[in-house]
């Protein structure tokens, strides 16, 4: 039987419509796996990172001896500044105590 060339040419542009399809269905599907990976990666990447950067809660530890530093330089801090308080106020203490009236 042999192929007239009415035949070839529709046979022709049959195939070539089939293999872009066919390159299409591939392309797509080597696309799904490269998005997978992808996606993978970055889900095992913010696990490593959960794992590595716990919460700073967790971490937490109270340090009594920070704490008392603390206290400690605050209230040497309000010392000091109550001192140079109390001595602005003896200077001014004169003033204004009291009041001449002439009627």
């Amino acid at each position: 039987m042999s192929i007239r060339s009415v035949d070839y040419v529709n046979i022709v542009t049959k195939s070539q419509e089939v293999s872009k399809i066919r390159q299409v269905e591939h392309d797509k599907l080597r696309v799904q796996v490269e998005q997978g990976i992808v996606q993978q990666e970055k889900l095992r990447e913010t696990k490593s990172k959960r794992v590595l950067n716990t919460n700073k809660s967790e971490g937490l530890r109270i340090d009594v001896d920070k704490r008392d530093q603390s206290r400690d330089n605050s209230s040497e801090s309000n010392r000091k500044r109550k001192k140079r308080d109390n001595s602005g106020t003896d200077n001014n203490s004169q003033l204004g105590n009291k009041v001449d009236i002439k009627i």
